[in-house]
C-alpha cells in the first residue's frame, strides 16, 4: 500500500478540483518518491510483504544477540513483525516448529528466540519466511509523506530562488527539495530498521 493516495494528497494540497490523469500520475509519482526518502532514512521497506531470507547464524562475539545462556537470540533485519511461516535450518533442512514448548519463538519486534538450544553459528546458516511492515502507514510517517509530496508539487522545477531585475534563476536539483528536516528524521528513526 502507498503512503498516502493522489486523493489525499489532493485535500493535503487544499486543491478543490478533481485531478485530471496527468495530475494523478505527477501525484502518484511524487508519492513514491517521497516514500523512497521515508524509506531510506529507515533502512528498510515499510510496506507490509512477506520475505524469505537466509541468515547467518549468531556468533557469541556478536553481543547483541548474546543472551546468558549464549546465542539464542536472533534479530530479523525488518519489524514490525506481524507473522513467521517458516525458519529452515539449511545444513540439514531441519524445519523448525513455532511454539513456547517446541523449537522458536518470534516477538513483533523480530526477534527469533531458540528453545531449548542454540542459533547454529555458521554462514547462511537459518532461512526464514516472514511478513514484516505495515499494512497502512502509520499516521505520523504518512504526514511527513504528504508534506514532501507536496514540496514536490509546489514547486516541480525545484526554484530556489528568482531574481527579477535581470531575471536570474536557481535551482535546488536535490530530490525536488523532498528533504527532510530534523524533527522527521528523529520520528523516522523510531522506525528504523535493526541492523
Amino acid at each position: 500500500m502507498a503512503i498516502a493516495t493522489p486523493e489525499e494528497l489532493r485535500h493535503f494540497l487544499r486543491l478543490p478540483l478533481a485531478f485530471t490523469e496527468d495530475e494523478t500520475a505527477t501525484a502518484v509519482l511524487l508519492l513514491e518518491l517521497a516514500q523512497g526518502v521515508i524509506e531510506d532514512e529507515a533502512g528498510q521497506a515499510l510496506e507490509s510483504s512477506t520475505d524469505t531470507i537466509v541468515l547467518d547464524g549468531p556468533t557469541i562475539d556478536d553481543f547483541r544477540y548474546q543472551s546468558a545462556a549464549g546465542t539464542r537470540r536472533m534479530v530479523l533485519p525488518r519489524w514490525p513483525v506481524t507473522a513467521v511461516a517458516s525458519v529452515t535450518l539449511t545444513d540439514d533442512d531441519d524445519v523448525l516448529v513455532h511454539g513456547k514448548d517446541e523449537d522458536y519463538t518470534w516477538s513483533r519486534s523480530g526477534v527469533l528466540s531458540r528453545r531449548g538450544t542454540e542459533w547454529p553459528a555458521t554462514d547462511q546458516a537459518i532461512e526464514v519466511e516472514y511478513t514484516a511492515g505495515y499494512e497502512t502507514w502509520p499516521p505520523a510517517l504518512k504526514r511527513i509523506g504528504l508534506r514532501l509530496a507536496s514540496v514536490g508539487w509546489a514547486n516541480p522545477e525545484g526554484l530556489s530562488a528568482e531574481t527579477l531585475g535581470d531575471h536570474s534563476r536557481s535551482y535546488n536539483t536535490e530530490a525536488l527539495g523532498m528533504e527532510l528536516t530534523l524533527a522527521d528524521r528523529r520520528t523516522v528513526g523510531s522506525y528504523r530498521a535493526q541492523t
